[in-house]
């Protein structure tokens, strides 16, 4: 049997494996949560990838991994030899995101940006500092009140000094090189900030043609459509608060107008992300909905103006 061949036969063993898995879970019905993809990944040391199915792409080609983390959000953004993460998932997600950096051959970070200071969003971000060089650690502008409980990681800026790493807070409208595209600070956060939530981060990364909007779980999106109106469009969006009512209201998808959104949640999650209210808004606006929940990681190529998607469960595309 050719290499090959046994690769692709064992790529479809693991498939299996891991349809199984979730199979066996299932009937045994109330003993214990039902695994995610990323779980059972982690667990049966599947990659996100193989040498074939690794994504073919020329030069100035966009990749934008949507990585299972499940009930949480990590994003890793590739240009050009260049990476980007924000976000880093909660902490019984750390096996599969350390695992899914390493098979992506992610041999440093340009930048790790935190959205704002809740555990499903931070919570390896002490394990990527300590397993990966990072140039720039990014962080919204965020005091909590005596009442307010979210706070970064515990030492989380001594780590990263000690690292080596930059630690800047970023501000609305400052761009940062990434390879031949930008990110964009849209909005920076904010010391009078009613919450947590309302004082993320939002980044647009734009490259050529392409753009991708993250609003972390920023509730405040009015303020963006006031201020950017029809510029907030975007190829790629990421699902606000993991596909929240609260969030991704018809008037912002509106103005976002996506060909694509991408949804990071866990399966069969307590909060029934994503609620049918934002379904209904992404369907509104006729953008195409991937779901980490259903289909593990999702990778999406922007290649000659085309938009294509990947997922751990299946693959699929479709032209922009």
């Amino acid at each position: 049997m050719t290499g090959k061949r046994f690769a692709r036969l064992a790529a479809a063993v693991a498939v299996c494996l891991l349809v199984l898995a979730a199979f066996v879970v299932q009937l045994l019905g109330g003993r214990g949560s039902v695994p995610g993809w990323q779980q059972l990944r982690a667990a049966l040391g599947v990659p996100l990838q193989t040498e074939e199915s690794a994504p073919q792409t020329a030069d100035g080609s966009t990749v934008v991994y949507v990585l299972d983390v499940g009930q949480g959000d990590a994003v890793l953004l590739c240009q050009d030899g260049a990476y980007c993460l924000i976000d880093t998932g909660p902490v019984e997600a750390e096996d599969a995101l350390l695992y899914d950096l390493d098979v992506l051959g992610v041999p440093s970070l340009d930048y790790l940006v935190l959205t704002h200071p809740h555990a499903d969003h931070t919570g390896n971000a002490r394990a990527v500092l300590r397993t990966l060089p990072v140039k720039t650690l990014l962080l919204p502008l965020w005091q909590p009140t005596a009442d307010e409980t979210a706070d970064w990681p515990r030492h989380l800026a001594e780590l990263a000094a000690d690292s080596g790493a930059e630690i800047l807070t970023a501000e609305a409208g400052e761009e940062y090189p990434l390879g031949s595209g930008k990110l964009q600070i849209l909005q920076g956060g904010s010391e009078d900030a009613d919450s947590v939530n309302d004082a993320s981060l939002c980044t647009l990364f734009t490259a050529g043609n392409f753009r991708f909007l993250d609003t972390g779980e920023a509730d405040a999106e009015q303020r963006l459509v006031d201020t950017y109106g029809p510029t907030l469009h975007a190829t790629l969006f990421k699902a606000g608060h993991h596909g929240s009512y609260t969030s991704n209201s018809l008037t912002f998808m509106q103005a976002v107008r996506p060909e694509a959104v991408a949804v990071s949640c866990g399966l069969h999650n307590d909060y029934g992300h994503p609620h049918r209210a934002a379904l209904q808004n992404y369907a509104e606006v006729g953008a195409e909905v991937w779901r980490t929940d259903l289909e593990g990681s999702l990778t999406f190529i922007w290649q000659d103006n085309t938009l294509n998607v990947e997922t751990s469960a299946d693959s699929a595309d479709f032209a922009a």
